[in-house]
């Protein structure tokens, strides 16, 4: 498993912020958040997940 962080939005600014251990970005943000997401598009409310290992970044948004 990797450890991602997980970055609760609101457009630029970080809400709320948590580490955690999972297999993909994916189940990393239902883990914290609780909540099914999509790949973001222009939400004002998002979910940023960082892979600091890999050096990526994936953005999603509340469904």
């Amino acid at each position: 498993m990797k450890t991602y962080r997980v970055e609760e939005m609101a457009g630029d600014m970080v809400v709320s912020h948590r580490a955690v251990k999972a297999e993909t970005p994916l189940e990393a943000v239902r883990k914290v958040t609780g909540r099914d997401v999509q790949a973001r598009r222009d939400e004002r409310s998002w979910v940023r997940v960082a892979d600091e290992n890999n050096r990526a970044v994936f953005k999603y948004a509340f469904k």
